[in-house]
């Protein structure tokens, strides 16, 4: 009988576990493609219904339309990992050092408790995603 309870609480960790995966944290997503040999890039909608931007909130399920923008603070250029040419994405950084984390088709900026990626485009194109972490609503200035 006790071996029945190991199984039940085993089973409840693990949904409890699951559930609790950083899609509880507001997220905001841009997209950028290249309009120009030299890297400037354009924002074209990614969210729903034309929006600009995606928003999911709470379980992160169904994305919403994300009407604006954030003022950018830096305009960073990276090396496109598909095409190997340059790309300009504006991005609204938090002041503060980040820790950069670098994976093949993303660049990460962790500020601790919010996150920025640059998430690149077999297209050519990059997206600008901002997480503000676990349980915390996204505050962009």
């Amino acid at each position: 009988m006790f071996k029945n309870y190991r199984w039940y609480s085993l089973a409840l960790i693990a949904f409890v576990a699951m559930s609790a995966a950083p899609a509880w944290a507001e997220q905001v997503r841009f997209r950028f493609v290249p309009i120009d040999a030299c890297g400037n890039t354009q924002q074209v909608p990614a969210g729903p219904d034309g929006a600009l931007g995606e928003k999911l909130s709470g379980a992160g399920i169904i994305p919403k339309a994300f009407p604006g923008t954030f003022r950018p603070t830096h305009m960073v250029t990276f090396k496109h990992p598909f095409n190997g040419r340059n790309i300009i994405v504006p991005l609204s950084m938090p002041q503060g050092q980040a820790r950069m984390e670098y994976r093949s088709d993303r660049i990460i900026y962790n500020y601790g408790s919010y996150v920025i990626e640059v998430r690149f485009l077999t297209s050519g194109g990059a997206e600008a995603v901002y997480n503000s972490g676990f349980l915390r609503p996204l505050n962009i200035q």
